[in-house]
């Protein structure tokens, strides 16, 4: 009998060893998956990231970034704080999912109250505490709630935050590691972008100061890049356009008469018609300025303005006699922006012109001198009041608007 209650004795400790050996082979085999997915995602993320290294598109990082982080890991919702400029507040500024933006919301600031947001961002360390609004009334499990510093090399510029299911501890130490990578890779992409806006702002001054002093030699045509930039935003919109296309066409008003630092004062100041070896020299000015810039690479989208903007929809334009489509759009917008502003601004030769005189002219030489398309969108930018009109004298030969 006592040898019987051995056997099944040993039989209760060997079911318990074998239940104990299958729980740790699960548990190895549960973490060996998770690591080896991590891996995965690791090494699918330095192909993304070196991509996202080379762009500076703000808008762009923000969604791409956001879409990768809930491909990679598996989150409910990632959503962006940005510091706007000088300021200490921290706005939203994308979620992905978009729909669950104002709930994200709600729980940053339920982790404000709490103290968990600033204790982020003053120690500087993503910080992972339970959510205490998202998923409130849910069947389902709990959730955390990531709040990540992201810094550029002065200051914090803003905030990640990420909400996500609470899982078994060993893959939530693992989503964690990753989460801090990801984070970490996220805000150098920002920084990146941060540093080549101010790059982008600091040469723009630069060249707005290089276009002023070629104005300052012909006071006549002071101010005439940023009017003639701003007239090509109004037309532009009418046309449909949107976002960075629009922004371009400050750097394309500000730099298309940049050429004219090649030509003498003589020519540019004469106070009559030029002759045909005067106008020779003027004609040059669009592939001067497209021969300055071509060597800085992010004006590369800039040239079209500064090379086309004398172009003719009916190919007698300069410099290279372009027609119809042929031309660029950009090239074909700002040569109705620059007519209009140089038609109403005072010359060497006589004094600024009418809006409404300038209306006509683009108007008559719609399909000759300019894109159709381009003239109508003025048209109708015209009639809904955003050109505005002033009186002055009539009569002048288009075609000398230079």
């Amino acid at each position: 009998m006592s040898e019987i209650f051995n056997i099944n004795q040993q039989t209760m400790i060997d079911n318990r060893e074998l239940e104990s050996m299958v729980k740790k082979i699960k548990f190895l085999q549960e973490s060996q998956d998770a690591l080896l997915s991590i891996q995965d995602k690791l090494d699918r993320l330095r192909y993304f990231q070196s991509k996202r290294l080379l762009t500076y598109d703000l808008d762009f990082i923000l969604s791409t970034w956001l879409v990768r982080l809930r491909e990679l890991v598996k989150i409910e919702v990632c959503s962006v704080f940005l510091v706007e400029g000088e300021g200490i507040d921290f706005t939203h500024k994308i979620s992905k999912p978009e729909k669950l933006a104002l709930i994200v919301q709600k729980e940053i600031e339920a982790q404000i109250g709490l103290g968990n947001f600033g204790r982020a961002i003053v120690n500087d360390i993503p910080l992972s505490v339970n959510a205490e609004v998202f998923g409130k009334g849910s069947s389902r499990s709990k959730f955390s709630v990531m709040i990540a510093p992201l810094n550029n090399v002065e200051k914090t510029i803003g905030s990640l935050v990420m909400i996500f299911e609470q899982d078994k501890d060993f893959i939530r130490q693992q989503t964690m590691s990753l989460l801090h990578i990801l984070v970490k890779f996220f805000s150098v992409c920002l920084e990146n972008a941060f540093l080549f806006t101010d790059l982008k702002s600091m040469y723009f001054s630069t060249i707005k100061a290089i276009a002023n002093s070629i104005e300052a030699r012909d006071p006549y045509t002071r101010g005439h890049s940023e009017r003639v930039a701003g007239i090509a935003k109004v037309i532009a919109v009418e046309l449909g356009w949107e976002g960075k296309r629009v922004e371009l066409i400050d750097w394309g008003g500000v730099l298309h008469d940049v050429g004219k630092i090649g030509i003498p004062d003589s020519i540019l100041n004469k106070p009559a018609k030029l002759n045909d070896e005067e106008f020779r020299y003027i004609r040059m000015h669009p592939l001067i300025g497209s021969q300055i810039i071509q060597d800085i690479s992010f004006l590369d989208e800039v040239i079209p303005y500064v090379l086309d903007h004398h172009e003719r929809f009916d190919g007698k334009g300069y410099s290279n006699g372009l027609a119809g489509k042929d031309i660029s759009i950009e090239g074909r917008l700002l040569a109705v922006a620059d007519t209009f502003d140089a038609i109403t601004s005072d010359r060497p030769y006589r004094n600024g012109l009418s809006y409404e005189y300038a209306r006509e002219e683009i108007l008559k030489n719609r399909g000759k001198q300019f894109d159709p398309e381009v003239v109508d969108a003025f048209e109708s930018a015209w009639s809904g009041g955003r050109i505005k009109t002033y009186g002055g004298e009539e009569g002048i030969d288009i075609c000398q608007s230079w």
